[in-house]
């Protein structure tokens, strides 16, 4: 079995422009002659890639290189900048000094995920890596980022989606619609943290409700042909399981190897108590398909 290294290799990616911090941890000894296998890891909603190091680690020490990421506007990754309302119109290209607005901490799926493919990107092109052995594993809101990636990404071998969230819930939609109409009018600006406008709970960050009720992870899942494996919290609290996981599981299995499993508890438990075992199914998955 290969060992990790003990420090990871801090990079950095462009997203559309915007600087992305990652790490890269990479298997010790020499590389196989074909290139290491590797896993993009991508965790949910608001977090950091700091959050998802052990599961980086214990995945490069079972023979992966692996990448861990901020998503833009979150952790040491940049913030999307836009011109403040008062602005001239920017009617030519190149460089000019410009009042900004700089936008951290909103959960915006569509830029999420073009986070995740620039990333896949980068690593698909790091030394060492085999091209044709790429996995992605994401976890919570990440998870469902991973199935649409491997429903729009053929570099994507093989998936692995802990307690993923898989779409926008319908009875919601026309509200969300507002919203968007609104920001587009500019009558509420819902992509800036504001207090009391659309934020969860005991969740750090802004959801951009306009743009998730667009975006359909659930729907990629029917795109899926290679290899998915989803865990879930049998006691899931923050989504309907049957319509998420589930229903992605059910989506997939029409196309490609999937497996659905669930552990007996909650949906922060599977990071706890069920960590051991959650990380060693995800191993046994990579090791089988990749």
């Amino acid at each position: 079995m290969a060992m990790g290294n003990a420090s990871p290799k801090e990079v950095t990616l462009y997203s559309e422009g915007s600087r992305i911090a990652a790490e890269i941890f990479t298997p010790t000894g020499k590389a196989p002659p074909e290139g290491w296998p590797a896993i993009l890891l991508c965790h949910g909603w608001g977090g950091l890639k700091d959050h998802l190091a052990r599961y980086a680690r214990k995945f490069s020490e079972a023979g992966y290189v692996c990448m861990t990421f901020d998503y833009r506007g979150w952790g040491e990754s940049d913030g999307r900048v836009i011109a403040t309302r008062d602005a001239p119109r920017l009617l030519e290209a190149g460089e000019i000094e410009l009042k900004v607005r700089v936008l951290r901490e909103i959960v915006d799926p569509v830029d999420q995920t073009t986070d995740i493919r620039n990333c896949l990107a980068y690593l698909w092109s790091e030394p060492g890596v085999d091209r044709s052995r790429i996995g992605i594993w994401g976890t919570s809101y990440g998870g469902g980022h991973a199935v649409f990636t491997g429903g729009n990404d053929d570099r994507v071998k093989a998936i692995v989606a802990q307690i993923g969230g898989f779409g926008f819930p319908p009875e919601h939609r026309d509200w969300a619609r507002e919203r968007a109409a609104d920001k587009a009018r500019g009558k509420l600006d819902t992509i800036v943290p504001q207090d009391g406008v659309d934020g969860v709970e005991g969740l750090k960050g802004t959801p951009d409700v306009g743009r998730m009720a667009e975006h359909s992870q659930l729907g990629a899942a029917a795109r899926v042909k290679v290899p998915t494996l989803i865990l879930d919290a049998e006691f899931e609290e923050l989504n309907n399981r049957l319509e998420h996981g589930w229903a992605a599981y059910m989506a997939i299995r029409q196309n490609a190897p999937a497996e659905y499993a669930t552990y007996p508890c909650k949906h922060y438990a599977v990071y706890d108590e069920h960590y051991g075992d959650s990380t060693n199914r995800a191993i046994a998955w990579f090791h089988k398909y990749l």
